[in-house]
């Protein structure tokens, strides 16, 4: 088929630019950036500032080392916190202050190495202190000593070990199945990823409604099987395509609309395979490359794998889902 050569041809035919910047002010070293600033040494990072060491987090201030986290400020060595602020060394906890090594917590604050506990103030290990006997706890620790911090995570340890552990963690979400989701509605099998609605079998995005099979996607609306294309509309199959809409099979590009099969294009409409038409002759072309694609079964991202090291994947590969796709 004449179109899976010349996309494939397409796809290689430039380097790749090595980080991916939207709306980012001074973020250097920082790969996939999207309306965040004063960032470093970043993988994810959106609407963020002053952000350091981070991954995949949203809506940080003066954070740095946290992981999936959302809201957080002034927050040190978090995973999956939302809306926490002063919390060092915390993991799946929501709305919590001035709290450390911290796990299922909710609405708690002035709490240490505790686990599973909601709306509670000045515990350490999950016992009940006075604000006085906490405090002189707190000062009596020294954790700049690698032995005292040692000694202190044998405990926080034990402490979880004695608690429920959730199998979910959803931080204000209605009708949702999927792990780790902050502030997300009517999603199925969506995990990682925050502000979601109507979505399905999403990863590591934000931000969209009524999408399917998206990865590291933010702000977009009706995508299907797209991968780092932020703020855009009606895409599918689409890898690395920003600010466009009603694609298909774009690459590498930005600011396109009704495009398709294009790689390595900025402000283009009605193109394929990186060649201008008129809307009659585009609309047309473009039902007649989609028929023959469905035909030999390849209206889907397999256009995207054609190296020899893809092949072997394929024909190596145990999980039945993917067992299941026609060969290369």
């Amino acid at each position: 088929m004449s179109f899976l050569s010349d996309f494939q041809r397409l796809l290689i035919q430039k380097p790749r630019f090595n980080v991916k910047h939207v709306m980012a002010e001074n973020c250097d070293f920082v790969d996939v950036a999207v309306k965040a600033k004063n960032c470093y040494y970043c993988y994810g990072v959106f609407y963020s500032e002053d952000v350091y060491f981070a991954r995949y987090s949203r809506k940080c201030v003066s954070c740095s080392d946290l992981a999936f986290c959302a809201s957080c400020e002034w927050c040190f060595e978090c995973i999956d916190c939302a809306n926490c602020y002063m919390c060092d060394w915390c993991r799946d906890c929501g709305n919590c202050k001035d709290s450390r090594f911290c796990k299922d917590c909710f609405g708690c604050s002035n709490c240490f190495g505790c686990a599973g506990l909601y709306q509670k103030q000045y515990y350490m290990f999950n016992e009940k202190l006075t604000k006085e006997e906490y405090e002189k706890r707190i000062a009596s620790l020294d954790l700049g000593s690698a032995a005292h911090r040692a000694a202190i995570l044998e405990r926080v340890d034990q402490v979880r070990r004695n608690v429920p552990n959730l199998a979910l963690h959803q931080f204000n979400c209605e009708d949702c199945i999927g792990n780790h989701l902050t502030e997300c509605k009517n999603c199925y099998r969506c995990h990682d990823s925050f502000f979601l609605e109507d979505c399905l079998y999403c990863i590591e995005t934000n931000g969209n409604k009524s999408c399917c099979d998206l990865s590291i996607c933010i702000e977009d609306e009706l995508c299907y099987q797209c991968v780092h294309c932020p703020m855009s509309y009606n895409l599918n199959f689409c890898f690395h395509a920003d600010h466009s809409s009603d694609c298909e099979f774009c690459a590498w590009s930005k600011n396109l609309k009704n495009c398709f099969g294009c790689v390595y294009l900025e402000n283009k409409q009605f193109h394929i395979l990186n060649k201008p038409y008129s809307e009659e002759e585009y609309i047309k072309k473009v039902e007649s490359i989609k028929k023959e694609l469905k035909a030999a079964g390849r209206y889907n991202l397999l256009p995207y794998l054609f190296t020899e090291y893809e092949e072997m994947r394929l024909k190596t590969e145990t999980d039945s889902a993917i067992q299941t796709l026609p060969p290369l």
